[in-house]
């Protein structure tokens, strides 16, 4: 088995050493591993330091880089690194970020006692918090039903973030699952191209990746007036190509059009959230109304009226109430109710109707 290991590099100069680290000291016994790191061209001495870190290093690991002319961004350098790599499988981290010790030996174990399995995952330590990003998973989850799989995803029971995932390369390379280029928020979009194709994902209950709060990273700095523009241009784009690229309705027995709708639902709240609080530029806001207007407009195509109400709360002036604690305490007990009452009235409603 050979394994690809994808690090993009951009201002992570104090984070990055320990990432590096964290892999080189991985015991992984049977396997060829290849590391390639795509330099995106940050403005600190990040790739010195990586540079320093590989010169050191004698192991069975094959270092490259992959560099960019000039900066493009967290998607156009996955998508570099996706398509250098050789393995058939691979593993995105976040140069932020590191992998706990025997992760990679413990997924690969794993994964050859489930022969055929698209995707293996562990468990994640939010170091915010000191949470894990899988509750209540106390033992090896083999899900390889489509249905599941996708409801899993499309009500955020499996984390979208694409780091700390063990994934067949050929699946991603044949159905040209690739991340939106010059977008925030990538893995939105990319997570439903991913698991719209998915047979089988393996859930591990052990910590294999420790996600660092990293105060300039970019769910760190959603609020930013200076970022803010750019946020709202990305859901705009995210959502745009969710609605135009629904799940393919023949592939699943279950009506999944609530939990697509709410999918989408939950990241247009996001944006107007920003919206509400930074001041935003007409060439961000006009593509972000736009899809918040088609988002309104396809819960009513598909006859979801208690979702389309819902959806008025992204609308002036119902929007202002986004603004009471109580309200943002509570939001997700309100989606979670709204999706489950939502779904009492399948039955009424075409399976294709995605």
């Amino acid at each position: 088995m050979t394994v690809s290991v994808i690090i993009p590099i951009y201002n992570v100069s104090q984070y990055v050493e320990r990432c590096l680290q964290s892999l080189m000291s991985q015991d992984v016994c049977g396997v060829e591993m290849e590391c390639l790191i795509v330099d995106d061209c940050g403005t600190d001495d990040s790739m010195r330091i990586v540079r320093r870190v590989i010169d050191n290093y004698h192991g069975f690991i094959n270092f490259s880089i992959v560099s960019h002319e000039h900066n493009r961004g967290l998607s156009a350098a996955r998508n570099t690194g996706l398509e250098h790599a050789r393995g058939e499988y691979v593993l995105f981290v976040d140069s932020d970020d590191y992998l706990t010790p025997g992760a990679i030996q413990y997924l690969i174990d794993n994964l050859l006692q489930h022969s055929g399995v698209d995707m293996v995952m562990g468990n994640v330590k939010n170091m915010k918090d000191n949470s894990l990003l899988i509750n209540n998973l106390d033992r090896e989850l083999l899900v390889d039903d489509a249905d599941e799989l996708m409801q899993r995803m499309l009500r955020h029971q499996i984390y979208l973030y694409a780091w700390n995932k063990l994934i067949r390369r050929e699946l991603l390379m044949d159905n040209n699952i690739r991340f939106i280029d010059g977008i925030l928020y990538e893995d939105q979009s990319w997570s439903l191209m991913l698991f719209g194709h998915l047979s089988s994902v393996l859930m591990l209950p052990r910590i294999t990746y420790v996600y660092e709060y990293n105060q300039s990273s970019i769910v760190n700095t959603t609020f930013i007036t200076e970022r803010a523009d750019r946020v709202v241009y990305s859901q705009a784009v995210s959502i745009d190509y969710m609605l135009n690229n629904p799940p393919a309705a023949e592939r699943y027995r279950r009506n999944l059009a609530v939990d697509y709708l709410m999918f989408m639902a939950n990241f247009a709240t996001n944006g107007v959230d920003v919206v509400m609080r930074c001041p935003i530029s007409a060439d961000a806001s006009r593509p972000f109304f736009a899809v918040r207007r088609r988002l309104f407009l396809r819960s009513l195509r598909y006859g979801r009226l208690l979702v389309a109400f819902f959806l008025t709360l992204m609308f002036p002036p119902f929007c202002h109430i986004q603004k009471w604690r109580f309200f943002r305490r509570h939001y997700y007990d309100l989606e979670f109710a709204v999706n489950r009452i939502s779904h009492l009235t399948d039955c009424l409603h075409r399976k294709n109707s995605l």
